[in-house]
């Protein structure tokens, strides 16, 4: 046992939480989702699941809890009332705005926190539903044959294994954890959510970056993990041609560990462009909405785009896009069977972007 396994006991041993055996799943009114992981690409990989809840119970009261950064991308979504944010670093330091965090969940008095795991557990997330003294909590008894040692936090555990079909969408398998409810979802696209404010916003930034141009294109050189990144001089290769051959107004997208892609990308560029260097997350979401196509990397970006609505195109070297591309129609990806990004050619990409083009209506 780890010391944060140590430390969620003694907290969980000073709790006594409601233990339900059975229930009325046609009286859930008060619903919290606890998915407190960084990872921005597997938090829109469960919308889907917040769909199911919110088509199941359409009169709910649907709580997220979500780290800082996916908190902020899952403001004004259509499917949740709240959003809480949890800010690990600053409540771990400061007892006393833990203790309002805390009073700030019990307050709503939840009939059911759900706490969905695909890629790893969470000992933070576990705990979270605990302390939130819903009368229902649903959480994984194991993860791929990894035991969960706080499972026994939850009314209702679920077995999540994949080893019969590897290949699993992330989305499917962060439904999985509402077997107990009965509960799926046919529609496994994503979305999020803009304001009134956010939208004009958009649309004023994004005329001025379209220059009266017929297609307005962003290219995304980064990601966080350097396997996943495409060579920054093959997406300048793939500008220049856009800006030759299309009359294409090129804009790059730039994020906070994206300097050393950025930089060779701007040696190599021959044609004028526009940079959005490092902007608020919800501003470049709400401005990809605007482009007419978003050529990027398997990151967290790649999804942000796709839960837009725009027309993406993804490039994925070692990572299974049939477990992680967005499963929205507005999205083409390709990958490569020998899990090196580079090795898909500047041509293979190229023909790709002239079929999407072709269709814009």
């Amino acid at each position: 046992m780890n010391l944060k396994h140590f430390f969620a006991n003694v907290v969980a041993s000073f709790l006594k939480p409601h233990v339900s055996e059975s229930f009325d799943i046609k009286k859930l009114n008060k619903i919290l989702i606890v998915r407190q992981h960084d990872q921005l690409g597997d938090m829109i990989c469960a919308i889907p699941l917040i769909r199911a809840l919110r088509r199941s119970y359409p009169q709910a009261y649907l709580c997220l809890i979500a780290s800082p950064v996916n908190a902020i991308i899952m403001q004004n979504h259509p499917y949740l009332n709240e959003v809480l944010c949890y800010d690990k670093k600053k409540y771990w330091t400061n007892p006393a705005m833990l203790i309002k965090f805390i009073r700030e969940i019990r307050k709503h008095k939840f009939d059911l926190a759900v706490v969905p795991a695909t890629v790893s557990l969470s000992t933070t997330s576990d705990l979270i539903a605990l302390i939130s003294e819903a009368k229902i909590r649903l959480g994984s008894s194991s993860l791929n044959g990894k035991l969960n040692p706080c499972a026994k936090y939850f009314t209702h555990q679920v077995n999540l294994s994949w080893d019969y079909d590897q290949h699993r969408h992330q989305t499917l398998r962060n439904l999985d954890i509402l077997k107990p409810l009965g509960l799926f979802s046919d529609d496994l696209s994503v979305i999020i959510g803009f304001s009134d404010l956010e939208k004009k916003y958009a649309r004023e930034i994004s005329n001025t970056l379209r220059g009266g141009k017929p297609y307005l294109i962003g290219i995304h050189p980064g990601a966080g993990k350097p396997p996943n990144r495409w060579k920054a001089e093959y997406f300048a290769e793939v500008a220049n041609k856009l800006h030759n051959e299309f009359n294409a107004s090129v804009v790059v997208t730039v994020g906070p560990m994206d300097d050393e892609p950025y930089s060779i990308l701007r040696s190599h560029m021959q044609c004028p462009y526009e940079v959005i260097y490092k902007k608020p997350l919800r501003e470049v979401a709400a401005l990809l909405n605007h482009f007419d196509l978003f050529i990027t990397n398997d990151t967290g970006i790649m999804h942000v785009a796709a839960a837009t609505g725009t027309k993406v195109l993804a490039l994925f070297g070692n990572t299974d896009p049939l477990q992680w591309a967005p499963l929205n129609q507005n999205l083409r990806y390709i990958s490569i069977n020998n899990g090196n990004i580079n090795s898909i050619s500047v041509d293979h990409v190229w023909k790709e972007i002239v079929t999407i083009l072709s269709k814009k209506v």
